[in-house]
């Protein structure tokens, strides 16, 4: 028996995840941009040596076309999905037809028959579609469109709109009231 500890002498490989492939996805890449990396980097990876050469940066892509499929997450200058599912989209211009996202993020989005969770833009226009939370310079919404919240500096259009900015404010300022009533109630109990 020996006091010393033991080290293994390299530390084990991470297990790659596979990836899935959506056959419907057309990505151009920008013009003059260096190739894409297709590695991902994880937690754990290591840092590469500042003497080692650097890689080439990621391309980021012009335009991105869904149809049919179900994405993580999109960053391209122009985004256009049909009937697909995204987890997030960053974007110069983001389309989405017939389509669920779980946030977009673009200075011009527009959605037609989709279902949205979160925007944050500049310009939003909404078809027939229901967004839980938009925040925008300016919302153009058509009619059948509902909104939870809205915080805009102008709104025009005919949806349903749960909260705007005001009642956004009282509503949380009364169940603030409600809960340091109901606060000081149990202490006295």
């Amino acid at each position: 028996m020996t006091d010393e500890l033991s080290t293994p002498s390299s530390p084990s490989p991470r297990p790659r995840r596979r990836r899935a492939t959506t056959p419907a996805v057309q990505v151009a890449p920008a013009a003059g941009a260096a190739e894409a990396r297709d590695e991902p980097v994880g937690d754990g990876d290591i840092a590469p040596d500042a003497s080692a050469a650097t890689p080439a940066p990621r391309a980021l892509a012009t335009a991105v076309d869904l149809a049919r499929g179900p994405v993580g997450g999109i960053r391209a200058e122009n985004v256009q999905v049909r009937t697909g599912v995204v987890g997030g989209i960053a974007a110069g211009r983001a389309g989405i037809e017939l389509g669920l996202v779980g946030g977009v993020a673009a200075r011009t989005a527009s959605f037609s028959r989709a279902i949205v969770r979160s925007v944050v833009a500049q310009d939003v226009r909404l078809e027939q579609s229901f967004a839980r939370v938009v925040v925008a310079n300016r919302v153009q919404a058509g009619p059948a469109t509902g909104i939870g919240l809205v915080v805009a500096r102008r709104f025009d259009g005919e949806a349903r709109i749960l909260f705007d900015w005001r009642s956004a404010l009282a509503l949380g300022a009364v169940l603030g009231a409600f809960s340091v009533l109901f606060r000081v109630a149990r202490r006295r109990a």
